[in-house]
Protein backbone atom coordinates (compact mmCIF):
# COMPACT_ATOMS: atom_id res chain seq x y z
CA UNK A 1 0.00 0.00 0.00
CA UNK A 2 1.39 3.40 -0.93
CA UNK A 3 0.96 5.91 1.84
CA UNK A 4 1.41 9.63 1.32
CA UNK A 5 5.02 10.56 1.99
CA UNK A 6 4.04 13.00 4.76
CA UNK A 7 2.17 10.25 6.66
CA UNK A 8 5.14 7.89 6.34
CA UNK A 9 7.50 10.63 7.54
CA UNK A 10 5.16 11.31 10.48
CA UNK A 11 5.22 7.63 11.46
CA UNK A 12 9.02 7.51 11.35
CA UNK A 13 9.52 10.85 13.14
CA UNK A 14 7.04 9.82 15.86
CA UNK A 15 9.11 6.69 16.49
CA UNK A 16 12.35 8.68 16.49
CA UNK A 17 11.00 11.24 18.99
CA UNK A 18 9.75 8.43 21.23
CA UNK A 19 13.15 6.73 21.20
CA UNK A 20 14.92 10.04 21.90
CA UNK A 21 12.64 10.67 24.90
CA UNK A 22 13.28 7.13 26.15
CA UNK A 23 17.04 7.58 25.80
CA UNK A 24 16.98 10.89 27.66
CA UNK A 25 15.56 9.01 30.67
CA UNK A 26 17.13 5.56 30.32
CA UNK A 27 20.39 6.06 28.41
CA UNK A 28 21.55 5.22 24.92
CA UNK A 29 19.87 2.39 23.07
CA UNK A 30 21.85 -0.46 21.59
CA UNK A 31 20.46 -3.35 19.58
CA UNK A 32 18.47 -5.37 20.18
CA UNK A 33 15.97 -2.71 21.22
CA UNK A 34 14.40 -3.58 24.62
CA UNK A 35 10.79 -3.57 23.44
CA UNK A 36 9.20 -4.80 26.67
CA UNK A 37 11.07 -2.08 28.58
CA UNK A 38 9.80 0.51 26.07
CA UNK A 39 6.23 -0.63 26.73
CA UNK A 40 6.82 -0.56 30.48
CA UNK A 41 8.31 2.93 30.24
CA UNK A 42 5.02 4.06 28.63
CA UNK A 43 3.13 2.43 31.51
CA UNK A 44 2.01 -0.69 29.63
CA UNK A 45 2.37 -4.26 30.78
CA UNK A 46 3.06 -6.91 28.15
CA UNK A 47 1.16 -10.15 28.72
CA UNK A 48 1.71 -13.34 26.75
CA UNK A 49 -1.51 -15.07 25.69
CA UNK A 50 -1.53 -18.80 24.99
CA UNK A 51 -5.24 -19.45 24.42
CA UNK A 52 -5.57 -17.48 21.19
CA UNK A 53 -5.77 -18.51 17.53
CA UNK A 54 -2.57 -18.70 15.50
CA UNK A 55 -3.67 -15.83 13.25
CA UNK A 56 -3.90 -13.53 16.30
CA UNK A 57 -0.73 -11.49 16.84
CA UNK A 58 -1.50 -8.82 19.42
CA UNK A 59 -3.94 -6.35 20.91
CA UNK A 60 -3.72 -3.28 23.06
CA UNK A 61 -5.99 -1.98 25.80
CA UNK A 62 -5.17 1.64 26.52
CA UNK A 63 -7.69 1.71 29.36
CA UNK A 64 -6.14 -1.31 31.10
CA UNK A 65 -2.58 -0.38 29.98
CA UNK A 66 -2.03 -3.88 28.57
CA UNK A 67 -0.47 -5.22 25.39
CA UNK A 68 -1.43 -8.84 24.74
CA UNK A 69 0.91 -10.92 22.57
CA UNK A 70 0.47 -14.41 21.12
CA UNK A 71 2.86 -16.53 23.19
CA UNK A 72 3.09 -19.19 20.48
CA UNK A 73 4.54 -16.84 17.87
CA UNK A 74 8.29 -16.69 17.27
CA UNK A 75 10.15 -14.28 19.59
CA UNK A 76 10.99 -11.99 16.66
CA UNK A 77 7.33 -11.82 15.62
CA UNK A 78 6.40 -11.03 19.22
CA UNK A 79 8.94 -8.19 19.32
CA UNK A 80 7.50 -6.67 16.14
CA UNK A 81 3.93 -7.09 17.45
CA UNK A 82 4.80 -5.24 20.67
CA UNK A 83 6.25 -2.37 18.63
CA UNK A 84 3.22 -2.40 16.32
CA UNK A 85 0.91 -1.94 19.32
CA UNK A 86 3.18 0.75 20.77
CA UNK A 87 2.94 2.51 17.42
CA UNK A 88 -0.86 2.55 17.58
CA UNK A 89 -0.54 4.20 21.00
CA UNK A 90 2.07 6.74 19.87
CA UNK A 91 0.14 7.62 16.71
CA UNK A 92 -3.10 8.04 18.71
CA UNK A 93 -5.05 5.63 16.54
CA UNK A 94 -8.63 4.98 17.60
CA UNK A 95 -9.74 1.45 18.56
CA UNK A 96 -10.47 -0.77 15.55
CA UNK A 97 -14.08 -1.11 16.72
CA UNK A 98 -14.57 2.57 15.79
CA UNK A 99 -12.92 2.31 12.36
CA UNK A 100 -13.94 1.33 8.87
CA UNK A 101 -12.15 -1.52 7.13
CA UNK A 102 -10.18 1.02 5.05
CA UNK A 103 -9.18 3.01 8.17
CA UNK A 104 -8.00 -0.19 9.88
CA UNK A 105 -5.86 -0.98 6.83
CA UNK A 106 -4.33 2.52 6.83
CA UNK A 107 -3.74 2.57 10.60
CA UNK A 108 -2.11 -0.87 10.53
CA UNK A 109 0.20 0.17 7.68
CA UNK A 110 1.18 3.28 9.64
CA UNK A 111 1.76 1.22 12.77
CA UNK A 112 3.98 -1.15 10.79
CA UNK A 113 6.05 1.80 9.53
CA UNK A 114 6.42 3.25 13.03
CA UNK A 115 7.14 -0.19 14.54
CA UNK A 116 9.93 -0.82 12.03
CA UNK A 117 11.63 2.42 13.08
CA UNK A 118 11.26 1.58 16.79
CA UNK A 119 12.67 -1.92 16.31
CA UNK A 120 15.36 -0.95 13.79
CA UNK A 121 16.16 2.75 14.31
CA UNK A 122 17.66 4.25 11.16
CA UNK A 123 20.52 5.90 13.03
CA UNK A 124 21.52 2.58 14.62
CA UNK A 125 21.23 0.75 11.30
CA UNK A 126 23.57 3.32 9.72
CA UNK A 127 26.05 2.87 12.57
CA UNK A 128 25.97 -0.92 12.26
CA UNK A 129 26.36 -0.77 8.49
CA UNK A 130 29.88 0.53 9.19
CA UNK A 131 30.63 -2.83 10.86
CA UNK A 132 28.74 -5.24 8.60
CA UNK A 133 26.71 -4.92 5.44
CA UNK A 134 25.39 -8.44 5.74
CA UNK A 135 21.59 -8.09 6.18
CA UNK A 136 21.32 -11.47 7.87
CA UNK A 137 23.94 -10.51 10.46
CA UNK A 138 22.10 -7.22 10.99
CA UNK A 139 18.85 -9.15 11.51
CA UNK A 140 20.60 -11.24 14.18
CA UNK A 141 22.06 -8.15 15.92
CA UNK A 142 18.70 -6.34 15.98
CA UNK A 143 16.81 -9.58 16.81
CA UNK A 144 14.40 -9.15 13.91
CA UNK A 145 13.42 -11.39 11.05
CA UNK A 146 15.51 -11.40 7.90
CA UNK A 147 12.37 -10.24 6.09
CA UNK A 148 11.99 -7.20 8.36
CA UNK A 149 15.66 -6.24 8.04
CA UNK A 150 15.60 -6.66 4.26
CA UNK A 151 12.54 -4.42 3.98
CA UNK A 152 14.15 -1.82 6.25
CA UNK A 153 17.34 -1.78 4.18
CA UNK A 154 15.33 -1.48 0.95
CA UNK A 155 13.30 1.40 2.40
CA UNK A 156 16.53 3.19 3.34
CA UNK A 157 18.11 2.58 -0.06
CA UNK A 158 21.10 0.69 1.40
CA UNK A 159 21.81 -1.67 -1.44
CA UNK A 160 25.42 -1.13 -2.31
CA UNK A 161 28.33 -3.53 -2.06
CA UNK A 162 27.92 -6.45 0.29
CA UNK A 163 24.25 -5.85 1.04
CA UNK A 164 23.39 -6.32 -2.63
CA UNK A 165 25.87 -9.18 -3.05
CA UNK A 166 24.54 -11.01 0.01
CA UNK A 167 20.97 -10.73 -1.25
CA UNK A 168 21.72 -12.25 -4.65
CA UNK A 169 19.65 -15.42 -4.76
CA UNK A 170 17.13 -14.16 -2.21
CA UNK A 171 13.83 -12.45 -2.89
CA UNK A 172 12.67 -9.34 -1.03
CA UNK A 173 11.00 -11.46 1.63
CA UNK A 174 14.24 -13.21 2.53
CA UNK A 175 13.35 -16.54 0.95
CA UNK A 176 15.86 -18.49 -1.09
CA UNK A 177 15.11 -18.39 -4.81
Amino acid sequence: MNRPKKRTELCVSTAQKFLEAYESHKGALVPPIPVVDLASWLGFQVVYLSLVEDDFSALVSTREKLIGINSRHHRRRQRFSICHELAHILLHHPPESRCSVREIEVYNAEADECAAEILMPTRLIKRWLEQTQNPFELARVFDVSEQAMTRKLISLGFFGGLVRDTLVGWDVLGNET
